[in-house]
C-alpha cells in the first residue's frame, strides 16, 4: 500500500515530467513559428522594407584598386616617424605607378637619407639626398616636385639600366657606403621592409 508521503513524491515526479514536457512541446512550436518566412505587406506606398537597397545596378569587377592601402601604408609609417612627408602619400603612389616602381623604394630612401625630411639642406626641398656631393646641393621648389623628380630619375638612370635592387642602386647612388659595409642599402632595405 502507498503511503501518502510515496504518493505526493509520486504526484511531484509526475508533475515536473508533465511540465518538461510542456515546455520542450511549446518550445518546438515556437521555434517552427519563428522560423518561417512571413511576408509584410506595408500599410502605405512610403514603406521600405530595405532601405539600403542600392538605387543603381550592381556591377562586378575583377580590378582591383589598391593604390588607397598603398597610399594609407606609406601615411601610417611616415606618420609613425613623425615625417614631413606624411600627407604626400597618394603622390608617392602615384610616382611610382607612372615610373613602375616599388611604392615602397621612394619612401625608404628619403627615410635613409633625411629621417623622412626632417634632416635635409635648408630650403632644399631634397629629402632623397639626391644629387648632393659636398657643396653641389640639388634643389627642388617643393616636395612633390622632388618626388616627381627623384621617381623619374630612379627610373631613367637606374633600373633601366639594370641596377635594381637596393645594393645594386647604392653603387651608383651613394658610393661612399660601398666603404661603410653597404650600410645604405641595408637602411633602404629596412625601410621597404616595414612598408609591407
Amino acid at each position: 500500500m502507498d503511503t501518502p508521503k510515496h504518493q505526493n513524491q509520486m504526484m511531484f515526479v509526475g508533475t515536473w515530467f508533465g511540465s518538461a514536457l510542456s515546455t520542450l512541446a511549446l518550445s518546438f512550436v515556437l521555434i517552427i513559428y519563428l522560423s518561417q518566412v512571413k511576408i509584410v505587406s506595408p500599410a502605405n506606398g512610403n514603406f521600405k522594407l530595405y532601405a539600403a537597397v542600392p538605387t543603381s545596378g550592381i556591377t562586378e569587377s575583377e580590378n582591383i584598386d589598391y593604390s588607397d592601402a598603398r597610399a594609407k601604408i606609406i601615411e601610417g609609417f611616415f606618420k609613425g616617424h613623425n615625417s614631413p612627408l606624411a600627407d604626400l602619400s597618394e603622390k608617392f603612389v602615384e610616382v611610382a605607378d607612372r615610373n613602375q616602381l616599388d611604392y615602397r623604394v621612394l619612401p625608404a630612401i628619403a627615410m635613409q637619407e633625411s629621417n623622412g625630411g626632417k634632416r635635409m639642406i635648408k630650403d632644399s626641398y631634397n629629402p632623397f639626398g639626391y644629387g648632393i656631393y659636398g657643396d653641389l646641393v640639388v634643389r627642388f621648389s617643393s616636395f612633390e616636385e622632388a618626388i616627381e623628380r627623384v621617381g623619374k630619375a630612379l627610373r631613367e638612370d637606374y633600373l633601366n639600366k639594370g641596377l635594381q635592387t637596393p645594393n645594386q642602386i647604392m653603387a651608383k647612388y651613394t658610393p661612399p657606403s660601398l666603404e661603410k659595409g653597404g650600410s645604405w642599402a641595408i637602411g633602404v632595405s629596412s625601410f621597404m621592409e616595414d612598408l609591407r
